[in-house]
C-alpha cells in the first residue's frame, strides 16, 4: 500500500492527539476510525431520547452507555 504525506494545521494534530486510543496509536488508525464511527445523534436527538425515560427510575452507568449505543446503532 503507497504511503502519502498530508497537511495538517497544529490545532487539528492536536485533535487528533486528544482522540488517540494510546499514545502510540497512528494517525492513519484515528482518521479511519473517526471516518468509520456512524454519525453520532444531535443534542436534540438526545434530549428526546431522555425525555422518553421513566422518570424516578434509577439507572446505572452500564445501562446510561448501553442506551446510547442502541441510539447510535438505530441511525
Amino acid at each position: 500500500m503507497k504511503i502519502t504525506t498530508i497537511q495538517l494545521y497544529e490545532d487539528t494534530k492536536r485533535k487528533l492527539n486528544q482522540i488517540k486510543e494510546y499514545p502510540s496509536e497512528s494517525y492513519d488508525s484515528v482518521l479511519k476510525r473517526v471516518l468509520d464511527t456512524k454519525e453520532i445523534p444531535s443534542m436534540e436527538e438526545m434530549f428526546k431520547r431522555g425525555d422518553e425515560i421513566v422518570e424516578g427510575k434509577k439507572y446505572t452507568t452500564n445501562q446510561i452507555i448501553k442506551m446510547s449505543h442502541e441510539l447510535r446503532n438505530r441511525r
